[in-house]
């Protein structure tokens, strides 16, 4: 699943209203109230985990009929389709859909699925999902046509198919509010932790690099990465986390998805509590253990490309300011 997490914040007002590439059987101009997408009799089925999320959020759960295989976010009730590369075509023939939603990745969208729903009249919905900016214009993008305005209707047969006034965009705050203002510089707490590593796993360790969003994130935080050089995922050894001599490490170790897991704040662990979840890393002589600044990331959602970064983004500064807490 690793490569699904290397899938600011904010193209301008414009660029928001082309987040959405389409193909010829792509919904991506128009936008519509969510009372017209309830009584068109809305049936999403989303084959990528970072979108159900999204669409969890802006509240249509209610109307995802079918979702990916390693989907943990969405409610065990919802069928299960399949990924791109391992669909079950007669579940999604029998969930009879109004619209399919995939991240776009190496793997292209399967001709199959294309006839489909060219045949069936679905629309398919296609994202990228490879940066912060990617994630905070697609979330726009999504509620300016699922939750948003509408200024005229184009085809009477296509209730999604509006134009849309470029000024009402201001008259709503969009959700990548949010996200820019948990995405924004915390100041001294940034400074002070140093220059900070950051794990996905601790035995081998593994670290995201330059281009993953987990490195964005830090960065728009106002924290300087202690990997500047080469890949988004980088497979370490203890050796190499000596040389790197990191100030501050944070390693995410999503806790199993809760029904509740966007409500609350996680409970402070104690240095031993670290010691035991990391291991030798906690043992290394290297300034984040000196000073013990090591802080474990358990966001369910910690690890996935969506608006679940919002309260990712919030856990971290929470640690940091911590860390910050203690010095004089």
């Amino acid at each position: 699943m690793l490569h699904i997490y290397f899938r600011s914040l904010f193209l301008f007002a414009l660029l928001l209203m082309v987040g959405c590439s389409k193909s010829p059987a792509d919904a991506s101009s128009p936008a519509s109230t969510k009372a017209q997408i309830e009584e068109a009799e809305a049936r999403f089925v989303v084959f990528s985990p970072a979108i159900g999320v999204m669409l969890r959020d802006l509240g249509f759960e209610d109307s995802i009929v079918g979702k990916h295989t390693y989907d943990t976010a969405l409610s065990d009730s919802i069928a299960v389709v399949g990924s791109h590369i391992d669909i079950d075509y007669e579940m999604l023939i029998t969930l009879a859909p109004s619209d399919l939603f995939f991240e776009r990745n190496t793997i292209e969208i399967p001709q199959r699925v294309r006839t489909l729903a060219d045949e069936n009249d679905w629309q398919i919905w296609s994202y990228e999902l490879k940066t912060l900016d990617d994630i905070a214009t697609t979330i726009d993008d999504l509620y300016l046509k699922l939750v948003g305005f509408k200024e005229k209707q184009v085809d009477d047969d296509n209730f999604l198919d509006f134009d849309i006034d470029p000024t009402a965009k201001f008259d709503v705050e969009l959700p990548s509010a949010r996200l820019a203002s948990a995405w924004s510089p915390i100041g001294r707490a940034a400074s002070n932790a140093g220059l900070m590593l950051i794990l996905a796993s601790v035995d081998p360790p593994g670290a995201m690099g330059p281009g993953s969003f987990h490195a964005q994130l830090i960065g728009r935080l106002g924290i300087e990465a202690a990997i500047v050089d080469g890949g988004m995922w980088q497979e370490l050894d203890l050796e190499d986390i000596i040389d790197l001599a990191p100030d501050s490490i944070l390693v995410f170790m999503p806790s199993k998805p809760s029904s509740d897991d966007l409500i609350g704040e996680p409970e402070p662990m104690t240095w031993e509590q670290i010691q035991a979840k990391v291991g030798k890393v906690s043992t290394l002589p290297i300034p984040a253990v000196e000073h013990q600044r090591i802080a474990i990331i358990e966001h369910p959602l910690g690890l996935l490309p969506s608006s679940s970064l919002g309260q990712v983004a919030d856990e971290i500064t929470t640690a940091v300011r911590a860390w910050d807490a203690r010095v004089p």
